[in-house]
Formats: structure tokens, sequence, C-alpha cells
């Protein structure tokens, strides 16, 4: 059975709007007249088509396609900023340093000097509209009024994180406290991580480090929908993604797994198929929308069908489940629900 403070927090998200905590995240701003150009080279997104107040997903990949990093790409007049998990930011700056060699880009790590927020939920455009009243969503600059009030710089980038809208809100840390007193007073909640956890897995939105890591091929994780333009030239592994998507699947595919039962599976629970294993879960929670654990986990080809019917060890505990389609779930503003109701 859930917590009921972490099911209070759950459903605040699902039905008005929830702050989450930006401990996980971090953000990297890139400055320069090439900075468009250079980061357009190496991302699997258009960025060069992002306007200033436009935001995106991207993915940065090695030339083999393989995982360094997840991120929300924000377009502003002067400088582009990279939001990522905490402890990728490492990475994405050594990678894109590696990359630069006489272009007028700098990097900048912001992890000490700025803090990263997720705002999420039905209300969550409402709420941005009072914060920044002269600001439309995805959009930038400064409110005069709202610079009294401790909210000067709100920079905030269109995503959502967990199948609801939202964003990500990135402010001087020492605007934070007075960002998250403001974002309570418009009515969102405060969101811990056990929640944020739960409504990103219903929404079928893998985590860096958990779900994904260097040994995963991009298009293995599913996020070629949302982080990769299949318009743009040539960029950093590309070659390997086109080639997949037009000659063949990857040998593996991160895939939902609902369950029967009250137990939840945990990560590096091996999923079998008629005693054979397929693959191995990766994240895994107690779904309040289902009413029963779901999971994510990688499943081997050609087990990866939607509907399939497998079996997750958790110790000596069998649990039946069967495959789905990501997500799990879908705001009640789309489409139906995949794998049960909402």
């Amino acid at each position: 059975m859930m917590d009921a403070a972490v099911l209070e927090e759950y459903h605040a998200v699902r039905r008005e709007a929830g702050l989450i905590e930006g401990s996980a995240w971090g953000a990297v701003e890139v400055r320069g007249a090439d900075r468009a150009a250079f980061l357009h080279n190496l991302l699997t997104q258009d960025i060069k088509s992002l306007a200033p107040g436009a935001a995106a997903e991207a993915a940065l990949v090695t030339p083999a396609a393989k995982w360094l990093a997840h991120l929300v790409v924000l377009a502003e007049t002067d400088a582009h900023w990279l939001i990522a998990h905490r402890e990728r930011i490492d990475t994405v700056l050594k990678t894109l340093d590696h990359y630069l060699i006489t272009e007028d880009v700098t990097l900048a790590d912001r992890r000490g000097s700025h803090a990263a927020l997720a705002l999420q939920g039905p209300r969550s455009p409402a709420i941005l509209q009072g914060l920044i009243p002269r600001q439309g969503s995805g959009s930038l600059g400064e409110d005069p009024e709202a610079s009294g009030r401790g909210t000067g710089r709100i920079r905030q980038a269109a995503y959502s994180f967990t199948g609801e809208p939202g964003a990500m809100l990135i402010v001087p840390v020492e605007e934070a406290p007075a960002l998250r007193a403001q974002c309570r007073e418009h009515g969102a909640a405060p969101v811990g991580w056990d929640a944020a956890h739960v409504l990103r897995i219903e929404a079928g939105i893998p985590w860096d480090g958990s779900d994904m890591d260097e040994s995963n091929l991009l298009p293995e994780t599913g996020l070629e929908s949302r982080a990769v333009s299949d318009t743009k030239g040539c960029y950093v592994g590309q070659e390997v993604i086109a080639r997949l998507q037009t000659y063949g699947s990857v040998s593996r595919r991160l895939m939902g797994l609902v369950c029967d039962g009250t137990t939840v599976p945990q990560p590096k629970d091996a999923i079998s198929k008629d005693g054979e294993s397929v693959g191995e879960v990766t994240s895994a929670c107690l779904s309040p929308a289902l009413g029963r654990p779901i999971a994510l986990g990688y499943v081997k080809r050609p087990h990866y069908e939607a509907e399939t019917s497998a079996t997750i060890l958790r110790g000596g505990t069998a649990i039946p489940a069967r495959l789905a389609l990501l997500p799990f779930i879908r705001s009640r503003s789309g489409p139906a629900p995949a794998g049960g109701t909402a």
C-alpha cells in the first residue's frame, strides 16, 4: 500500500499541480555566437529551429548512438540552457568540450548557481501565467513586478515529466525559496521524489541512471519520438540511428509491464517467458491509476510485443505480468489510457 502522504502528492499532480524538487537536475549555460550550430551538430534535436523562448527534448549520444544524457534544451536570445540529470552534467560538459575546437562557444556549469524544478499538473499553465503574467507559456524574460517578489528571472521550458502539462523552471539558487513559496500560493503542492517516480513511471518516462545508461542505444529507450528530429541533417550518432530506423529494429526495447497481484517488482528482477530469460526490470511502482504494480524493463526481440504474457521473478516469487506499450496512462485531456483506466 502506498504511503498516504505520497498518494496525496501524486493526486495533486494528476488533478491540480505540484512542484517537484530540483535536487536531481542540473543545468549548463551555453553562450557564444556559434552555440546554436555547435549544439545542432551534436544533439539529436533540431536546435537551429528553436526560437528564443522555445524548448525541446534532446539526447546526447556517442558516434555509435550509445546513450550519454537526456536533455531539455531551452533557447534564449543570447544563450541556450541544457537541463539534465545532475549526475550527467559532468558527462555533458566533458563531451561538449571534446568537440569544441575553434567555435565561439562557452560552457558554464550552473549546478551551484541555479536551481531547476519541475512544475507539473493540469493547472501548471495557469500557475505559470500567475507567476509570470507578462510571459506566455514557454517564453522567457523578466517581469519587473515579479522581480520585487523574488522571482524576477524565471526561465521556463515546456516539458512533461509526468504525462501532465508542465515545465522545467530555472532560477538562481537564492530565488528558489521565493519561487517555491509563490508556487504554493498559486496552488501547487510540494511533491517529493517517491511520488515523482510513480508519476513518471506511469507516464513511461525513463530515468537517467535507472532506465538508461551508456550500455543503451538511444532507440532502445523509446525516447526517439520525443528527443530525435527526423528532418535535421547530420549529428553525432545519426547514421546508426537512421540505419536502425530504416533497416531493422533494435535487439531489445524498453517496455511496460502490468503485474497481477500486489508484489511490486524491483530493479534487476528477471523477466522471463516460457522459462526463458527475456529481459530485466529497471523501475517499478504501485500504480494508483491502474490499482496494481507496474514496471519498466528491457525486453529482447522478438518478445517486445504488447499483451505478451511474461513472468517477473522477485526472489522466490513469480509475478505474472503482461507487456504494455508506453505510457501506461495519459493525461485526461489526451487519448485513452493504455493498460487500464486513469
